[in-house]
């Protein structure tokens, strides 16, 4: 639930930056390595908002893959049954490029009359 409300923190701080319109649609963009349970999140999102100025507030949630990066090769990769080896090359020697954020990608805010 916590997490739920972080993002409508930051959802009423990003839409008050762009003048405090009405916010119709709101995008997040969660990692596979996060720990978000998304439709737990979905859920808690929904019941924070009824009955509140966001009750029309729909969220486009996108599930970010889990990649790497070779630091021999340079390729970027998504890693499969956790073998975090390069897929291109075969090497160990890898970083991490993606998969653990959580952030908010977009709004679409409606101008106030």
């Amino acid at each position: 639930m916590s997490i739920a409300a972080s993002v409508l923190d930051a959802v009423r701080a990003e839409a008050a930056l762009h003048g405090g319109g009405r916010v119709t649609r709101a995008g997040l963009r969660i990692g596979e390595l996060s720990g978000v349970e998304v439709e737990s999140l979905r859920f808690c999102l929904e019941v924070l908002v009824a009955d509140t100025d966001l009750a029309a507030l729909g969220f486009e949630i996108g599930i970010v893959p889990w990649t790497r990066r070779c630091r021999a090769c340079a390729t970027v990769y998504r890693v499969m049954d956790a073998q975090p080896a390069c897929t291109a090359c075969g090497s160990g020697d890898t970083e991490a490029a993606g998969g653990d954020q959580m952030e908010l990608s977009f709004l679409e805010l409606e101008e106030e009359p």
